[in-house]
């Protein structure tokens, strides 16, 4: 086992999964652990082209980036004790095709992700991006509830 991908979002289920992910790098010390965030665009509303949705859009966009500030933070520093073997990414984009083109551009071994366990309506209301890694990864995954 040479590197983890661990999807992070912030939810408790991802910090569950993290739990597994640390587990792995304390099996494996040569490991190292790439947690993922992964940033959805704001689309603009249709008002905001004229001018007065924008700073919705701003305050949207400006809530993510201290989203992302706070996750890289806390993931580091629960992470501290593993001494540089994990490194955290932001990446932009739909979250499941984000997750897998990281595992395959980084080598990845295996995918740890993290499920609310969803069903029925809800699954189908929400989707599940923990599916549709599962779906189209070429490498292990762990999904954790």
């Amino acid at each position: 086992m040479k590197t983890i991908v661990w999807a992070v979002d912030g939810s408790e289920c991802a910090w569950r999964a993290g739990e597994w992910a640390a587990g792995m790098l304390d099996k494996w010390p040569e490991a190292r652990l790439v947690a993922v965030y992964v940033h959805v665009p704001t689309a603009p509303a249709a008002d905001a082209w004229t001018g007065i949705g924008m700073p919705t859009v701003m305050n949207v966009e400006a809530q993510e980036s201290a989203i992302e500030h706070e996750l890289r933070e806390q993931v580091l520093t629960k992470f501290q004790a593993y001494n540089g073997r994990v490194t955290f990414r932001t990446e932009y984009g739909v979250p499941a095709d984000a997750i897998v083109n990281i595992a395959e551009e980084m080598g990845a071994d295996l995918i740890v992700i993290g499920t609310h366990g969803r069903k029925g309506i809800d699954r189908v209301l929400m989707g599940s991006v923990s599916t549709a890694v599962m779906h189209r990864a070429k490498q292990a995954v762990l999904v954790v509830r």
